[in-house]
């Protein structure tokens, strides 16, 4: 691509699968150079055994990062269609579950302490799935809002073909000040009920 049709996309920044690439590279010099008679094969299988070792380590951190930081940011790329589906799938779910535990202690079949920790870890996770969603947009929104952009542009050099991108629905605002989707239901900050305009 030149520099003329590519997307300027921030900086990333550190993120923790380079310390454990970067970990494992280092082992692997070391291991290398203190080697007492090395011959190729076993520089070779030690260099493999020790990037082995730093995927390993890497998967076991993401496979533990929900658990301590329930709302961390896991999505670095744009989500594809697949997983964005399975994160619509996971959200209906969770906020169907919240609307049965409602109707269960509106019943006098769950305790009110019991009503509010589980409530209270599914909107935990909607909230964290809510952001996902709304930072993992796909490849195609990334293209379709990066042409909307270039096409403003022309058009405000005076290109009369070219028609300025329509205006997007009206968000709605939460009590918290959030602005959340046209058809939210709930706050993706607070987790609140909305009500209709």
């Amino acid at each position: 691509m030149n520099s003329g049709t590519s997307t300027s996309a921030p900086a990333a920044g550190f993120r923790a699968w380079h310390f454990f690439v970067l970990g494992s590279l280092v082992a692997a010099t070391a291991a290398v150079l203190m080697a007492p008679h090395p011959t190729p094969e076993h520089l070779i299988l030690i260099s493999l055994t020790l990037a082995a070792v730093g995927l390993v380590a890497a998967a076991f951190h993401r496979t533990l990062l929900p658990l301590f930081t329930p709302t961390a940011e896991l999505v670095s790329e744009p989500l594809g269609r697949r997983s964005r589906a399975a994160l619509e799938r996971e959200k209906t779910l969770i906020l169907r579950s919240i609307k049965e535990l409602e109707f269960d202690r509106a019943m006098g079949k769950v305790a009110d302490d019991d009503f509010n920790e589980m409530v209270g870890r599914l909107r935990a996770r909607a909230i964290a799935i809510l952001k996902q969603l709304d930072a993992g947009t796909s490849y195609r929104e990334m293209i379709e809002k990066d042409l909307a952009a270039r096409i403003g542009v022309v058009a405000g050099h005076g290109n009369p073909a070219v028609s300025p991108p329509a205006a997007p629905r009206e968000a709605l605002a939460c009590s918290c000040g959030t602005r959340n989707d046209p058809d939210a239901r709930f706050c993706k900050a607070c987790g609140a009920r909305l009500e209709a305009v």
